[in-house]
């Protein structure tokens, strides 16, 4: 909501600029407000604008601002003099010689006692706030490690919040008290356990004693913190597990119990009770799983304190080992999510949807490297024994976690081991000290995070062979999927200005796709009807994202376009050719060292799934040399008599194999299901495809021809 109020004040500034802001030069004035600082040397104009009004400031001769310069905006009026909390929402905007804005930005704050803030407007055009709850950081979550004696330990979490630092002393005195009785109360009942179960210590198969509790934020934000915590114990000859949730009120302090969710805890239970018995019959996960007898009282029972923590998607109840089933069977978590729950949950604990921003990355650098004097610290200093990382914030970015993890190099996955840090939202100017180290080159921690739109980014954190950071973004090949984003809003061009992306459809049904930038409108009709994906990505390296769109035309066959997209030009838009056509038949596959690579059928010797793979330049594509490659790796075929090989042997009859790659017109490669490789010549009949001049039907049991 915020992005629309600044594009609307941003308007109302361009419309009426006044003079009414002032560079500040240590005259004798009220030293409260807005003050604003100008690291960028091609800035013409500011504005701060109100819902009461704007002001802005520009040079008398119109010349640029001077790198350095700072100009103070003073909009608070009584409100400054109060002493309590005085909130006001205000836009800055920045525009260049032609009064078109180069970034706009609005921030909350309070005014009160005088109150001064500080903003910077750096040469990139990033606006950033000082202030560190301008800049995100309301909830921060940090987790320790703790080790005690007999194979104990523990997971601690601090949590801060800045423009509440009662609330979080609270939850932390709170904290303290669970990770003490887990050390002592627990530590004694566990090991009394042990003790007994051992006897004499002398049966085999004992094992030996420890504990090991580990803790993981599911909600961290104005709303609510919820903790999943899960404790393990190994007790000489059995072993426990338990899990439980946590809750807190991160406006108060105070613990959330079952009752406080709702105004009617009967009702809440009643509700949540009836949807999980309710999915024991539809979802087909507990379809054979045999529950205890009474598990439904079983079930209501569970819905109660201890048992219970809110994640992203809804209400979570948990039953340990042996409650609702064998215990063999482990533990469940029913997830009964928000939009089933009704006016049963106060909204205030529902996750907020509206959030600011239209894209947020991560910049990660050893702490040691960035003495982050422009960067507003969330949390704890980088510990300086260890390499330390910094993490900060480029735009808007939400639900941030960081977890240590295991990582499977032959599959490219990853397992979470332990949570590290959670912060609840950051933007431009906020940091976060990562205190864990990475070893090697493969990936050893993971950073997680949302989009305001909701979309989930990825990061994964490794060492290259030189020792230094590689930030590696495994959805990358994809490019910038957006076709659920529409109208998507972003730099495109990398010049610091936001454009929108939007579609429509012509009289025949088929897409258009629309640019809006710096107040005009372009579009440019495509030869897809049914859209599959719309995606952006950078192929040729020259800072402008091409837009790609892959679906069905208007005779079902799978196509993908792409829209090139030129600002300065009187047609911005325009379709890239293919080879001399405006499509290129498959759909999009992924991006791969700097080539465009599509999924396509090819009729050769059967119907397979091929690799179309095709190179940018001078805006339009080339079909990249050397052989198509078979996206194939199930589909194998039987010779149902000798063939000769390109080598001159012959492959016996009854050999089983798979085609890899071709040339199209001369030869087919293939590899049999005992590793043996080699290629087959082959020759197009015009209507068919022939070996040694017969047809290639001929040669094998059957060949997998679509009819």
């Amino acid at each position: 909501m915020r992005k629309f109020i600044a594009i609307a004040l941003a308007f109302c500034c361009v419309l009426s600029l006044c003079a009414c802001g002032k560079k500040d030069a240590g005259e004798a004035e009220r030293e409260c407000g807005v003050y604003i600082t100008m690291q960028a040397s091609d800035v013409f104009t500011v504005s701060c604008g109100t819902d009461a009004g704007s002001d802005s400031f520009g040079n008398a001769d119109k010349s640029a601002i001077e790198a350095g310069t700072v100009v103070h905006f003073d909009f608070a009026g009584d409100k400054a003099e109060s002493t309590e909390r005085a909130d006001i929402e205000y836009s800055i905007c920045i525009y260049d010689k032609e009064l078109n804005i180069l970034a706009t930005k609005s921030f909350v704050d309070d005014f009160s006692n005088k109150a001064r803030i500080d903003i910077t407007v750096t040469e990139d055009h990033k606006i950033i706030n000082a202030n560190a709850g301008s800049c995100g950081g309301d909830v921060v979550i940090e987790m320790a490690t703790e080790t005690g004696d007999d194979n104990v330990s523990y997971m601690s979490p601090t949590v801060f919040m800045p423009e509440r630092s009662d609330a979080a002393e609270k939850i932390n005195e709170s904290l303290n008290a669970l990770a003490t009785e887990y050390s002592t109360k627990t530590y004694q009942d566990n090991y009394g356990h042990y003790t007994q179960n051992i006897g004499d210590g002398t049966a085999e198969g004992l094992s030996a004693f420890g504990m090991e509790r580990t803790i993981r934020s599911q909600r961290a934000d104005s709303g609510v913190i919820s903790l999943r915590v899960v404790d393990r114990a190994s007790l000489g000859t059995t072993s426990t597990l338990k899990i439980s949730g946590v809750n807190y009120d991160p406006q108060t302090g105070e613990e959330l119990k079952l009752a406080d969710l709702g105004d009617s805890s009967e009702k809440l239970i009643n509700t949540v009770s009836e949807k999980i018995l309710v999915s024991f019959n539809e979802d087909p996960k507990y379809q054979g799983v045999f529950f205890n007898e009474g598990y439904s009282d079983t079930i209501k029972s569970l819905v109660s304190d201890g048992h219970w923590y809110l994640s992203v998607d809804g209400l979570v109840i948990i039953a340990n080992p042996g409650e609702i089933a064998d215990a063999a069977a482990g533990f469940y978590e029913f997830t009964v999510p928000y939009s089933e729950l009704g006016d049963v949950i106060k909204k205030d604990y529902i996750p907020s949807s509206d959030r600011d921003g239209s894209e947020g990355d991560i910049i990660v650098e050893f702490a040691a490297d960035n003495a982050a004097t422009n960067l507003t610290l969330l949390g704890s200093p980088a510990a300086e024994d260890i390499k330390s990382l910094l993490l900060s914030a480029s735009g808007s970015i939400y639900d941030l976690d960081v977890y240590t993890i295991s990582y499977n190099e032959a599959v490219k996955t990853y397992n979470i081991v332990k949570q590290i840090l959670a912060c609840s939202d950051m933007s431009d100017g906020a940091a976060l000290a990562v205190n864990a180290q990475l070893e090697g080159t493969t990936p050893t921690m993971v950073v997680r995070f949302k989009l305001a739109d909701g979309t989930n980014e990825i990061r994964l954190l490794s060492l290259d062979e030189n020792g230094a950071l590689k930030v590696t973004d495994p959805n990358a090949s994809s490019g910038t999927v957006i076709t659920s984003r529409l109208p998507y809003t972003g730099d495109i061009d990398g010049d610091n200005k936001d454009e929108t992306i939007s579609t429509a459809a012509d009289e025949q049904g088929l897409t258009i796709l629309n640019i809006e930038a710096n107040g005009s409108s372009s579009g440019v009709t495509t030869g897809i009807k049914e859209l599959g994906s719309i995606r952006l990505f950078d192929l040729d390296g020259d800072g402008v994202r091409e837009i790609y769109l892959d679906g069905k035309d208007k005779n079902g066959q799978s196509i993908t376009c792409t829209v090139l997209y030129s600002a300065g030009e009187s047609q911005p838009l325009h379709l890239a050719l293919f080879d001399s056509q405006s499509y290129a038949p498959g759909v999009i596959k992924d991006f791969e060292n700097g080539k465009l690579v599509l999924d396509t059928e090819m009729n050769i010797l059967g119907t397979y799934k091929v690799k179309s793979v095709y190179t940018l330049s001078d805006k339009s594509f080339a079909k990249a040399a050397g052989d198509i490659v078979f996206d194939n790796n199930t589909s194998y075929v039987t010779t149902s008599k000798s063939i000769t090989l390109s080598n001159g042997s012959l492959l016996a009859t009854g050999t089983k194999l798979r085609f890899t790659s071709t040339d199209g017109s001369s030869v087919i490669n293939f590899v049999t299901d005992g590793g043996f490789t080699g290629s087959i010549p082959i020759a197009s009949s015009g209507s068919g495809w022939t070996i040694g001049g017969q047809p290639d039907t001929s040669c094998f049991t059957s060949l997998p021809y679509k009819s």
